[in-house]
């Protein structure tokens, strides 16, 4: 049986606002997955429940909803209810913005 883990939303933002003891955790997995950082690089962080692990995903344009649950599901993580609901609804504004 895998140990599945609730994570719990704590930002959505840009890297040039991401308070400072989340730093560490963004640049670990930009050197992880090769990514430069830009400041303008959106960013979500969840927090992985009963732990300190915190886990950044990066928003681009193309970011679904879908990509980021299976993203998380890779690390037996999964998405409370109400933090899937926030970044879905943030992903569709922001598409609804792109489109105006």
């Amino acid at each position: 049986m895998i140990n599945v883990h609730r994570a719990d939303l704590i930002a959505i933002t840009p890297v040039r606002s991401v308070p400072e003891e989340f730093l560490p955790f963004i640049e670990f997995k930009a050197s992880l997955v090769k990514r430069e950082l830009m400041p303008g690089q959106v960013v979500a962080i969840v927090m992985v429940e009963s732990t300190s692990c915190y886990v950044p995903i990066f928003i681009d344009e193309e970011t679904t909803i879908e990509a980021i649950v299976e993203e998380l599901a890779a690390q037996d993580v999964t998405l409370s209810a109400p933090s899937e609901q926030t970044i879905r609804k943030y992903l569709e504004e922001r598409t609804t913005e792109d489109k105006k």
